[in-house]
């Protein structure tokens, strides 16, 4: 037993040796850049947790540079949300079979109602659902939501979740300076938990909106339906009055005819109870 936690701790000790040669590479922020931008188009790549576990090693042995770390990944992930818009643009998300079905078609329904409605919140959120960074690219580039818009917008969100994955690494390896592998395996499961509770909290602040968004057009709706009601009411009467004084042909108003065997005489007829003969 004491020989096989020996071999644990061994074990242990060259991997962290290892890690941290690997941080001390020059490479390691063109890994970052790259993993971040492949992860605007294609969900599979481990873009957060690659920044994560940097982010612990700077906190518990000062290096690589988290700062540079930071940029890398704000450029990175910068890049391929841009990638993503002009892929979605040129071919469209009907091609990816991970966007036709499951989690990938609800995130393309998400992103298409989320770009009509509110952009701005739903581009900022979009990185902290699954599969939901990758499909509001593809599908702002797809439906052809303008990229004047789509450009700032991704940078704004892009420099937040760049912010938050350092964050939540350099916060973790904080606890544990001396032992950067443990520092590691406890950034990635914060990283976990917190990506699970974000997750949670952004489905429901969509769905409180989306519900206030349909109380409005429905209140909006009914406005309509009352002014319109309202103007029928009052052009009805207006309506009836002008047909009752118009003539038979619609030009005015129409003229009485004398009634026949009246007391009326005309001035050149004989006067009653004259002689006719004189």
């Amino acid at each position: 037993m004491g020989e096989t936690i020996d071999w644990l701790l061994s074990l242990t000790g060259q991997m962290e040796d290892w890690i941290l040669g690997i941080a001390d590479a020059w490479w390691v922020h063109l890994m970052v850049y790259l993993f971040a931008a492949f992860d605007g188009f294609f969900p599979s790549v481990p873009s957060e947790s690659t920044i994560v576990t940097l982010s612990s090693l700077w906190s518990s042995s000062g290096r690589p540079s988290i700062i540079v770390i930071g940029l890398a990944a704000w450029m990175g992930a910068w890049t391929g949300d841009n990638l993503g818009y002009l892929i979605g643009s040129k071919v469209g998300w009907e091609r990816f079979r991970f966007l036709r079905e499951g989690r990938g078609r609800g995130a393309v329904e998400a992103a298409d109602r989320g770009l009509q409605k509110r952009a701005l919140v739903f581009l900022m959120t979009a990185r902290y659902i699954p599969f939901g960074r990758t499909a509001v690219n593809l599908v702002a580039g797809a439906v052809h939501y303008p990229h004047r818009n789509f450009w700032p917008r991704s940078l704004l969100s892009t420099f937040v979740w760049a912010v938050y994955s350092c964050a939540i690494g350099a916060i973790a390896g904080a606890w544990f300076d001396d032992h950067s592998l443990v520092a590691i395996t406890v950034a990635l499961f914060a990283a976990l938990v917190m990506a699970l509770v974000i997750e949670r909290l952004i489905t429901a602040l969509h769905r409180v909106l989306d519900r206030r968004a349909e109380r409005r057009e429905a209140a909006e709706g009914l406005g309509a339906e009352e002014a319109a009601a309202d103007a029928q009411q009052r052009e009805t009467p207006f309506s009836a009055g002008a047909a009752e004084a118009a003539g038979p042909s619609g030009e005015g108003p129409a003229q009485r005819s004398p009634t026949v065997g009246s007391g009326a005489e005309s001035p050149l007829s004989p006067s009653q109870g004259e002689d006719s003969s004189r």
